[in-house]
């Protein structure tokens, strides 16, 4: 289906593509000098066309279809689809380098590109380094929990693998193979006769390394003079984007002084042509070639040398390598070399022109298995392969709940005559904050909670994992409120004037064995704190460096596993940037027990959470609604058979109205019955709550 762009095309492709993510991209880091304006526009542009792409891949999208987006042209097009096709397989790959976490997060508009890309199901690229480096900045520049081979973005884990592309050797073999091609062969060996011929291809541009090779052989004449006037480098150039008019000077002032220094009136060591030739031409060169010649500086892929391999088939030329190429980590058997190492380069072009026979053949054969095996259609089933895993198995891992129904939540809410609201209070009624102590209560949420607890048909709690202190100061005001501290440890009913210990008869002797521990990682963590409570202790790396903070968090982890948690009971959370260690008696799930035992006639429950602290509300309520319906199930087989009636358990009828509720994306894994997105989407619930019964 053919998309036809507008005059946005242009701000898209030459400016935002190649003025900016392709030099990114290239370690090439810009200067500007202008007011901003233009490069402000070129994004617009940018997003416009990949919005385009994604609504006409949208339009025609069907169930089961695979969407394959090619290269940093259209990389906000996943989360693009991603958002109005949740369940459908899409994947992205990146011809190009990708840089460095350092680099990378030089772009103004890093966030949008990388969760651009991480809606993906898989994101591939040439090379290891390359996965490796958008790991990294996923995980420093968006804070995103990460492995190996993917990263967690909102709860949607995006896979990152490595998929070597190839070519098609079959149509190289048919091209090389026509007509034209032998005459123009036969031409360059009669042209350099009793020559050994150096063969380099490149677009001219800085990331081509034409600049090192030309220093490099300059090197290799000048350490091996037994090779002047035996050896010529044939070098073509082929023009490119944007103005390179600098380069193309230094080229030629280099390719001077050299012809200069080692040519005579009947031998010229360099013959640039800065041109495009055609199909006959570049294929005869590559095949009479005795070496092939590319000291790329950054390049994403290079199938310039795979061609050569092809090309060599008969002759088995040795390939002179860059390492900073794509294909360089897939081809071992070629020499491979650092470009900016002139004399290592120099070395490898005098090794290749002594190989023996035996190994060049040896040498070719790896190389030419290598390029017919791993040829352009297998890259592109391997890569479509894994993306169709991908998406079943994410399909099969993830239970979506379904996005909260207010409307219903309302109705059954205005039914009810005895409700119960339980709701967790960081990052479910407030935002998650760097800081802990900064995530004080808006007026709106106090403002809907005295109105909730206004209602005598309503008993509300906050079941928190906060201290009781920081609790009174912030929601001590509220009257009729009930609290819970330290995940249930401490509880105070509305009314009372103390806390109730929940503690008692609990061994607390592991205090200072986790503190010990949590002090040692915390002076080897930059950004690091330690937070003591009556129940428990949290280390907090929020912080922290958030690749090396992750990294302690887990040695961390380990070592409590292994010198506390295996010889005392007691557990760890791990929570969001933090790690929290509490006893195994006390949890959220067990004070919700309580509550509802306490209120056995309780015909709507509503409980709100954010995290794995809150699943144990969760658990408790699902546990509490699958023996309701049990009961009921008994209920009726007495009454059929004519036994006593059952007394009901645990404070839930069958018919009672349950809204356990995971705040996040709908991916994330919870017992919850739904989720919303945000702690903003549960104010906003507490709102309607709130000024329904007014209406």
């Amino acid at each position: 289906v053919p998309i036809f762009l507008d005059n946005k095309s242009r701000g898209h492709y030459e400016g935002y593509c190649k003025e900016v993510l392709w030099p990114l991209f290239h370690y090439i880091v810009w200067t500007s000098t202008s007011d901003g304006r233009a490069e402000k526009q070129n994004w617009e542009d940018y997003v416009a066309v990949n919005q385009q792409f994604a609504d006409t891949i949208i339009e025609y999208y069907r169930p089961g279809d695979i969407i394959f987006i090619q290269d940093y042209h259209l990389l906000l097009v996943p989360q693009m689809i991603r958002a109005k096709l949740p369940d459908a397989a899409v994947g992205i790959f990146l011809h190009a380098t990708f840089p460095s976490s350092e680099i990378f997060r030089c772009l103004t508009t890093r966030n949008e590109i990388l969760r651009g890309i991480l809606g993906a199901n898989l994101v591939g690229f040439q090379t290891y380094s390359y996965a490796r480096h958008f790991i990294s900045s996923s995980t420093r520049v968006l804070g995103c929990e990460s492995t190996l081979t993917g990263v967690d973005l909102d709860g949607h884990v995006a896979s990152v693998d490595t998929f070597p592309i190839g070519i098609d050797a079959n149509r190289v073999h048919k091209f090389r193979k026509e007509p034209g091609v032998l005459p123009k062969m036969n031409a360059i060996r009669e042209m350099y006769a009793d020559k050994k011929i150096i063969i380099g291809r490149d677009k001219l541009d800085s990331t081509k390394g034409v600049l090192q090779k030309l220093h490099a052989f300059e090197k290799f004449l000048r350490d091996y003079p037994e090779w002047r006037n035996k050896v010529v480098l044939i070098q073509v150039t082929t023009p490119t984007h944007g103005d390179h008019s600098k380069l193309e000077n230094k080229v030629s002032e280099i390719i001077s002084h050299v012809n200069g220094l080692y040519g005579s009136l009947e031998f010229t060591p360099i013959h640039h042509y800065h041109q495009n030739i055609d199909r006959d031409e570049y294929y005869a060169l590559l095949s009479v070639a005795d070496v092939g010649m590319i000291t790329s500086v950054r390049d994403g892929m290079n199938t310039t040398s795979l061609e050569y391999i092809i090309c060599q088939y008969e002759k088995h030329g040795p390939l002179v390598l860059s390492e900073f190429t794509g294909t360089a980590g897939s081809l071992s058997a070629a020499l491979l070399v650092n470009p900016f190492d002139y004399a290592g380069v120099a070395k490898a072009l005098n090794d290749s022109l002594t190989m023996s026979a035996d190994e060049k053949a040896t040498r070719h054969q790896q190389l030419y298995s290598q390029v017919i095996k791993h040829s352009a259609s297998f890259w592109a089933n391997s890569f479509v392969k894994h993306l169709v895993s991908s998406t079943e198995e994410r399909a099969l891992q993830s239970h979506e709940a379904p996005v909260l129904d207010t409307e219903n939540l309302v109705r059954e809410y205005k039914a009810a005559k005895k409700r119960l609201l339980l709701f967790d209070y960081d990052g479910t009624l407030t935002r998650i904050v760097s800081v802990p102590k900064d995530a004080k209560p808006s007026p709106e949420m106090l403002s809907y909670l005295q109105t909730l607890c206004d209602d005598p048909l309503n008993e509300v709690w906050i079941v928190s994992g906060r201290d009781q202190s920081t609790l009174v100061e912030w929601l001590g005001e509220v009257k009729g409120l009930n609290l819970s501290a330290e995940h249930g440890c401490f509880s105070k009913p509305q009314g009372a004037k103390t806390w109730a210990n929940n503690l008692t008869n609990v061994d607390m002797s592991w205090q200072q064995d986790v503190t010990e521990i949590f002090d040692y990682y915390t002076e080897r963590t930059q950004g690091s704190f330690v937070e003591h409570k009556k129940s428990s202790i949290t280390w907090h790396y929020r912080l922290a460096d958030v690749v090396y903070g992750a990294f302690q968090a887990k040695e961390c982890q380990n070592h409590l596993e292994n010198a506390v948690v295996s010889k005392l009971p007691v557990e760890i959370l791990v929570g969001k940037k933090n790690l929290e260690v509490r006893p195994l008696s006390i949890n959220k799930g067990e004070i919700v027990k309580k509550i509802l035992a306490q209120n056995p006639d309780a015909d709507f429950v509503m409980c709100a959470g954010d995290d794995k602290t809150d699943e144990d509300m969760f658990k408790v309520l699902s546990a509490a609604q699958h023996m309701a319906v049990s009961h009921q199930q008994q209920l009726n087989k007495q009454e059929n058979s004519g036994s006593p009636k059952m007394v009901p358990v645990f404070g839930l009828h069958v018919n009672t109205p349950v809204y356990s509720i995971a705040v996040g994306p709908a991916e994330k894994k919870s017992m919850a019955n739904w989720h919303v997105r945000t702690s903003d989407d549960v104010v906003n619930a507490l709102g309607r709550l709130a000024t329904t019964l007014g209406k």
